[in-house]
């Protein structure tokens, strides 16, 4: 049987524990770890699945609104909707000097309750999302970011 001593206030205490005692233990810790991941609502959501029945459902719809791009908030038009999957997807324009500029939106999860992240693509790159909704889901306040960066520019919209 292993020994395990531990050195406390310059006393050392030593005790035997069998291997079942330890793994016992260690169960305990993992179970306790994931009750606590489980009430606290740390595990995200992910909603690839069904939006059907879910907040995510509400999203679904077109909003006008603005993005930050060009150095100026562009009028923009951002609709989500389900894909033939059951995962979230949506599109968008931006009104650039009179030229429309159309864009996708994949990828899109739930985050947590009424904030989601999705992917944008469009003719100038690829980054990040990441829209807030409002209690009743009439409008999102959002931040988009380039690839690998963290969204920072403002996105939002109004149904």
């Amino acid at each position: 049987m292993p020994l395990i001593s531990v050195r406390f206030n310059q006393d050392v205490i030593s005790t035997k524990r069998s291997k079942e005692n330890i793994v016992k233990g260690t169960n305990y810790i993992a179970n306790s770890l994931a009750a606590s991941l489980v009430l606290t609502g740390l595990w995200s959501l992910n909603v690839n699945a069904q939006p059907s029945g879910s907040w995510m459902e509400q999203t679904l719809g077109r909003y006008e609104g603005q993005i930050w791009a060009a150095g100026d908030l562009l009028p923009a038009t951002t609709e989500f909707r389900e894909a033939e999957d059951g995962s979230l997807e949506g599109s968008y324009t931006m009104n650039e000097l009179g030229e429309m500029v159309p864009g996708t939106l994949s990828q899109c999860e739930a985050v947590q309750v009424r904030v989601m992240h999705c992917v944008w693509n469009d003719v100038y790159g690829t980054g990040n999302l990441e829209v807030t909704f409002s209690e009743d889901f009439s409008s999102f306040n959002g931040y988009w970011g380039e690839e690998n960066s963290k969204p920072e520019f403002p996105w939002n919209g109004s149904r």
